[in-house]
Parts: structure tokens; C-alpha cells; sequence
């Protein structure tokens, strides 16, 4: 059976966060891989936005987006903002608080890192990053995998990086609302960004979507990749009960067998798109199979 394909990947990053490549390299890859449309997500900031606009310009739809960290009755909870102003000043003021926040748990990441033998960990991953990045644990996995302490970024999670290891750093992210608010504020359309990764019950994740629902939330990723048919079957019946609009995308780091751009990707014909919004109306979206 052919894998799935997708030539719309609406969640993305680039090394504006912990990507590895730059924005247009990741736009390049994404026009290699046969991609019309392309949103970049990075964590908390937009710094990659107009380098990437640039190198897709006249032959790649290139959305503008953000992936926000929240926090939810103690689960961290990412929101994916679409089509946002980017100049907008109160998604500016947001981001810059999280900049705040983001470099203070770099830093204390790195402290513990360094005490399991990991000389200079914080100013190697500034190193490999763009300038201005944000520095979040992916950057540090890819860094503990290069220095052979792991195979890969999932053993580096799991041994290091993961909530009750060594190296993990507890931050208070703004709530959901807040992260809403400034996506709504800002243009655009706040999506819960791949619901079946936060390890809860099925009775807590449709508690999170009722709360989301009540922030403003008015999509949410039921195309993932690494996702099983029974969960694609899930999701989809949940973006009904809400009455979401259904987004898709790989959540695109690096290169690798499973979170490729585009590869993995699908929605049912009878779920509302978020690319059917008004905002998305000048990007020329085409019809997903």
C-alpha cells in the first residue's frame, strides 16, 4: 500500500527554533518534496518568517505561523497560530515573553547537562543555531545525539530531556487562552497542534478540547505523521463533536524516516479545512485527497 502524501504541511520548523535546517533550506526540501504549501511553526518566534517568504517567493505558498508553548492542568500544550501578522503588537509582546522564559530554561537545561558531562552544552546548541534562535530541548537532543550519548532524539528525550530526567527544567508556560488571544489578535487561527502526543486518557483529551474550545481554539491537527488509522478515525470524530476545523502537518525537524515533510499526511473529505478559512483565501489552496 503507497504511503500517503500530502502537498500541503501546515506545521514546520527551521533553526529559527530547534529545526535543523535554515528557512530556506526547509523551503527548498519542502519544493524538492513536491509541496505547494508550507506553514513555519517555529517555537515561540517568527524569526525565520521572512527569510522563508523570501526563498518561497513565486514557488511556494509559505503561511506564516508560530507554535506557542501552554500550559494545562499540568501537561504543556502546543498551539499552532496560522496565517498570523507577524508585525502585530500584541503577538509581539507574547513572543517576547516567551523569549524570556524560553532563555532562562535554555540555560538551566544546559547547567544540568553540563553536570552529566556535557562541557559547554548551552553555548554549543547557541552555536549550531541560528542567530536570535530560541533554544529548546530539540535543539538539546540533536546536540546529545551528536556528542554519542544517544542513538537518537527520541533516546535523548527519554534518557535526559523528558519530565522526571535528569536534565528537565519545569517552566509555568501561559495558559491557553492567553496563547489564543494573541493568535486571534494577531489574524490569525489558533490550532491544537498533535493531540495524540500528550500521553492523556482519552477522557482528559476531550477535556483539553473543551477548554481549548472555550479559548477561542477553532482547529486542531487530525493529520499527523506517525499516526495509526484507529487514532486518524479518533481525531476525526473529535473534530466533528467540536465542530474544528481539521489541519494536518509533520511536525517537520529534521531529516529522518518518520517526520517528513508531507509524508503521512491526510484528512477526511467531509472535515471543514482550515485552508477553507477567509484568512487562507489568498494563499490558493487546492483540494487534499
Amino acid at each position: 500500500m503507497p504511503a500517503v502524501f500530502s502537498k500541503i504541511d501546515l506545521h514546520s520548523h527551521s533553526k529559527a527554533s530547534d529545526g535543523a535546517l535554515s528557512p530556506s533550506e526547509l523551503v527548498q526540501r519542502a519544493l524538492d518534496r513536491g509541496l505547494t504549501h508550507l506553514a513555519l511553526t517555529d517555537h515561540d518566534t517568527v524569526l525565520g518568517i521572512k527569510e522563508a517568504k523570501e526563498a518561497a517567493e513565486g514557488r511556494l505558498e509559505l503561511i506564516p505561523g508560530a507554535e506557542l508553548s501552554t500550559m494545562w492542568n499540568g501537561y504543556q500544550i502546543h498551539i499552532v497560530g496560522l496565517f498570523i501578522d507577524i508585525e502585530s503588537q500584541s503577538l509581539t509582546k507574547y513572543l517576547e515573553g516567551q523569549k524570556v522564559f524560553r532563555e532562562e530554561r535554555a540555560r538551566q537545561i544546559g547547567a544540568k547537562l553540563e553536570r552529566q558531562g556535557f562541557a559547554n552544552a548551552y553555548e554549543e546548541c547557541r552555536r549550531r543555531a541560528a542567530d536570535g534562535a530560541s533554544i529548546t530541548r530539540g535543539n538539546y537532543a540533536r546536540y546529545i545525539v551528536e556528542m554519542g550519548r544517544a542513538q537518537d532524539t527520541n533516546e535523548a528525550f527519554n534518557y535526559y530531556l523528558k519530565k522526571g530526567k535528569s536534565c528537565y527544567v519545569k517552566t509555568q508556560w501561559p495558559d491557553i487562552s492567553v496563547a489564543c488571544d494573541a493568535i486571534k489578535s494577531s489574524g490569525g487561527i489558533a490550532v491544537l497542534a498533535h493531540p495524540r502526543r500528550y500521553e492523556m486518557t482519552n477522557t482528559k483529551l476531550r477535556e483539553l478540547m473543551e477548554y481549548f474550545k472555550s479559548c477561542g481554539g477553532e482547529a486542531m491537527e487530525v493529520g499527523c505523521s506517525q499516526m495509526s488509522q484507529n487514532d486518524l478515525n479518533y481525531m476525526t470524530s473529535l473534530c466533528k463533536k467540536y465542530d474544528f476545523m481539521a489541519s494536518l502537518g509533520s511536525d517537520f525537524h529534521n531529516e529522518g524516516p518518520f517526520r517528513e515533510l508531507g509524508l503521512g499526511l491526510s484528512v477526511p473529505k467531509d472535515l471543514k479545512k482550515v485552508w477553507d478559512c477567509p484568512q487562507a483565501l489568498s494563499y490558493h489552496f487546492p483540494e487534499v485527497s
